[in-house]
């Protein structure tokens, strides 16, 4: 082997081992490294850290590890118990590697060179009392004490990457509100040093700001170039050079922030170096969405502003923001009107101290499009603690020059006109204390004519003609009519907290009644038939007086629709709400929630009056599935049912998942063709139940893992008795029990007739059912409904007969027993009716015997003083007459009661 081979060989080997080790010390270490940042970041933070897996590889930054932590998440605790703070899918961290291994072997801290989140997602929120979801990290105090000795990590970076990032800030003491979605970010500099000189790009797909309810950035594209000298000792910064775009405008920004204490303190200023309404048109999603850079523009703006002072959870900085435009026009060049002689003047002020100091004032607007004008100015103040509300808007639109002047994505058609000359000037306090004598509003809104028509709209809308006038404590719908697709509408009412829904995002409250010849639901079923989910809306709470005189919803014709129906909180509850249809009535009390608007839920009871049963079956799902019988059987059902459980994309209910049920009741039904009772026949030969007729019944049924359960019940069917209990399922199995009551009479000869093989089984048991008067024929019924199994019961004739006979020899000696009761018990009332004679008779001769003395002695006395002396006498002779006759009754009925009692007690009689 030549020197050159045996070098190769020797670096060959080297690559090799280098190779094996690069794969093989992450492998050794990535447990350790991954529970060391877990540990070391779970005693620094007020929060629950954790991942789905860890990566470790030399290859992404040699000669560095790469720390890749797989589905990071940060869960909020305390007050944000079970809030995610932030969740990324991935996180890597490169590591120094020297670092590395003396921490492992030595404890030494850790340096992280680079940081890459790809695709975070933040939900940082502060609530009314100022706590901040992201004020995470614990004080020295609240660390456990190996946290405070150990220093794990040490910050050495040279570049922060953020890629597909989407934020929610939710300050809600201050009443501010953004959200940015589809961010990204590069930060670079060296870190290590204690000044370092910044650079950040960063852009974001959208931007939308909300401050006190009212929107000032709606979903904005947002681009940012800055270089920013960092002193990392004091904490402060300083923008050398900035260039941030929202949408077309652009703004300079200068300036510094520095930390003061525990608050940011703020010294910064903004300028838009363009004055082109071009800019500041853009700003405006409706015109900036569609070929903007096609747009025509004239008219000139100013956009200035800046903050200065500290920023904190106790500290407000001041600022002013300014807004002005000046004789503002713009048109697209293929739309045939311009918007002209636009004006804005709009500042925003605050002295500093407080978010509730905050001042806004649009001083002018005005709008001219084709030959209507549009005015409008408002003034906010307090916008945090009680909103200060004063507004007026005047003017008349042509919804047709709208769309003859801005482009309308998926709106085909657009016509009418909507004036307003409304103002209101009022506290929020004061609608919320029903301070109403306080409360300045006044105005109406007139809609006419209005049509709409578009891609995205399931139907054409048009009102023909709305009215709402603005007062102080409510809006009053005066008037409205109006048609959605094929269905008519016309409605009256008032609306409830329409300034705080509009300003604070509070519940839209209200009532109406709402009228309809016509309304037509099959046509929000999908192109497939099927009635598509129809979402409540949220935040509203609305009381509904509902009148249709036809209601449709094929194959259903429904009419006479009249109830109540309350929406609040995403739910529609119907009060005693009915129809008439398929030849009856239907009454529904229950709701339909769609807080989850893939699987609505609903709970309702159905109270169904005399509904043709045929009808039913081929127009209701829900009888189909759970009572197929309805297919062969004529006549007319009521039911009393409860129902609960969920629907599916096409609003039919989720069968395995129903619970419920009722009672139900029917008049005389035919069934025809029925294919169990056909079988029925086959097997047993009785022919009096081949397309037989059931007498009215009722009967109780439970609803449980999609099975209908019947309660055992009596039924007259062709001079019988069938009792019937079991149950069907929705796969349209049959699981019934079925006990047929049959006389001896409709049988014929057992042995030559209809149940020969069952009678030769019975009479080889001793069993004569020739000898019977009534045969209890059992069967059970399995197989599914149009392939039924039917398996008659031999023992169920046996028992019959058996206990026929002993019912028989019972009842001849009871009839015997009571016989012989019944003679003794009338032979004791004939001989109490004697001593009640006897004891009676006994009674008046005592009495008259005692009378008679008494009126002796009065005749014996021959002057008026004795008789006044002989009078008490006497009547003491009448009154001891009168006690021992009533003694002498009572005595004489009680042995009369006692006879009686004792031969009924002995007779078994009560």
């Amino acid at each position: 082997m030549t020197r050159k081979s045996k070098l190769l060989k020797w670096i060959g080997g080297g690559v090799a081992l280098l190779l094996a080790l690069l794969l093989v010390l992450p492998l050794l270490f990535k447990g350790t490294i991954a529970s060391r940042v877990k540990t070391a970041v779970n005693q620094n933070v007020n929060a629950r850290v954790d991942w789905r897996d860890v990566g470790l590889t030399f290859f992404r930054h040699f000669p560095n590890l790469t720390l890749t932590l797989h589905d990071l998440s940060t869960v909020g605790v305390n007050k944000f118990q079970g809030d995610t703070l932030a969740a990324v899918r991935h996180l890597r961290v490169v590591l120094d590697l020297a670092s590395v291994l003396g921490n492992v072997m030595g404890g030494k801290p850790v340096v992280i060179r680079a940081i890459e989140l790809d695709q975070p997602r933040l939900r940082l929120i502060t609530l009314e009392d100022g706590a901040a979801s992201w004020d995470i990290v614990k004080k020295p105090a609240e660390q456990p004490a190996e946290a405070k000795a150990s220093k794990p990590m040490a910050v050495s970076l040279r570049r922060l990457a953020i890629s597909d990032a989407a934020a929610l800030f939710d300050n809600r003491r201050a009443k501010l509100k953004a959200t940015v979605a589809g961010y990204d970010q590069t930060l670079s500099g060296d870190f290590s040093q204690t000044n370092v000189a910044v650079r950040t790009k960063a852009d974001a797909d959208t931007v939308s700001v909300t401050y006190a309810g009212i929107p000032y950035l709606n979903k904005v594209k947002l681009a940012l170039d800055a270089d920013v000298q960092a002193d990392l000792a004091r904490k402060a910064y300083t923008i050398r050079r900035t260039d941030l775009s929202l949408n077309d405008l652009k703004l300079g920004v200068t300036g510094s922030a520095a930390t003061a204490g525990r608050n940011t303190a703020l010294d910064l200023a903004f300028k838009a170096p363009s004055t082109s309404f071009r800019s500041i048109l853009s700003l405006i999603p409706a015109v900036y969405a569609h070929d903007f850079d096609k747009v025509k523009t004239s008219g000139t703006i100013a956009v200035d502003g800046k903050v200065q002072g500290e920023y904190g959870a106790s500290a407000f900085p001041s600022f002013a923001v300014r807004s002005k435009v000046v004789n503002g026009a713009f048109q697209y060049p293929d739309l045939p009107l311009p918007a002209r002689d636009i004006a804005v003047d709009l500042a925003l002020t605050n002295p500093g101290g407080s978010a509730d100091s905050t001042l806004v004032r649009l001083d002018r607007f005005h709008l001219r499009l084709g030959r209507n004008p549009v005015d409008a100015r408002m003034t906010l103040r307090t916008p945090v603690s009680d909103p200060d509300l004063d507004a007026r808007v005047t003017g008349k639109v042509d919804l047709a020059d709208v769309h003859r002047t801005v482009k309308l994505e998926g709106i085909d058609q657009l016509a009418g006109t909507v004036a307003a000359d409304a103002g209101v000037r009022t506290r929020m306090s004061y609608i919320d204390k029903k301070q109403y004598d306080r409360v300045n509003a006044s105005g109406t809104v007139d809609v006419a004519g209005f049509t709409l028509k578009g891609k995205t709209l399931p139907h054409p809308l048009t009102i023909t003609q709305a009215s709402l006038a603005l007062a102080p404590q409510r809006a009053q719908l005066k008037s409205f009519s109006g048609t959605i697709g094929s269905s008519d509408l016309q409605a009256t009412g008032q609306i409830e907290n329409l300034l705080a829904f509009a300003l604070r995002d509070d519940t839209l409250k209200g009532t109406a009644s709402i009228r309809s010849n016509r309304f037509n639901l099959t046509e929000w079923q999908s192109g497939g038939g099927d009635l598509q989910i129809i979402p409540v809306p949220p935040k509203i709470d609305f009381g509904l007086d509902a009148t249709i005189n036809r209601l449709d919803y094929a194959p259903l014709t429904m009419t006479n629709a009249r109830g109540k129906l309350r929406v609040k909180d995403q739910r529609v509850t119907l009060e005693d709400f009915r129809v008439n249809t398929l030849g009856g009535e239907v009454a529904v009390t229950g709701f339909y929630e769609t807080t989850d608007t893939t699987k609505p839920t609903f709970d309702v009871g159905l109270k169904m009056t005399r509904l043709d049963i045929q009808s039913a079956f081929k127009s209701l799902a829900t009888v189909q599935a759970l009572a197929p019988v309805a297919k062969y059987a004529v006549g007319q059902v009521s039911t009393d049912l409860k129902l609960n459980g969920a629907l599916g994309k096409n609003m039919l209910p989720l069968f395995p998942g129903l619970a419920g049920g009722g009672a139900l009741q029917t008049t005389e039904v035919e069934l025809h063709d029925f294919p169990m009772m056909d079988k029925i026949v086959d097997v047993t030969k009785l022919q009096f139940l081949d397309n037989p007729t059931l007498q009215a019944l009722k009967t109780a049924f439970q609803i449980k893992a999609g099975r209908l359960f019947v309660q055992p019940f009596d039924v007259k069917i062709g001079g019988t008795t069938l009792n019937v209990a079991g149950s069907n399922g929705l796969d349209q199995s049959l699981e019934y029990d079925l006990s047929l009551k049959v006389p001896r009479s409709m049988l014929g000869s057992a042995a030559n007739g209809a149940l020969s093989s069952l009678a030769a089984k019975a009479e080889g048991a001793g069993i004569n059912l020739n000898a019977a008067e009534q045969i209890n024929l059992g069967i059970k019924v399995g197989g599914t409904v149009t392939s039924p199994t039917v398996v008659p019961d031999a023992t169920s004739l046996a028992s019959s007969v058996k206990s026929g006979a002993e019912q028989a020899v019972k009842q001849a000696a009871q009839q015997k027993v009571d016989s012989a009761a019944a003679r003794a018990v009338a032979e004791a009332e004939q001989k109490a009716g004697q001593i009640r004679a006897e004891g009676q008779k006994a009674a008046d001769a005592v009495k008259a015997e005692g009378y008679r003395q008494a009126d002796s002695l009065l005749a014996r006395a021959n002057n008026p003083f004795l008789k006044a002396a002989a009078k008490p006498a006497a009547d003491q002779l009448r009154k001891q007459a009168d006690g021992k006759a009533a003694n002498i009754v009572a005595e004489s009925n009680k042995r009369a009661d006692d006879l009686v009692a004792e031969a009924r007690r002995k007779a078994g009689q009560p």
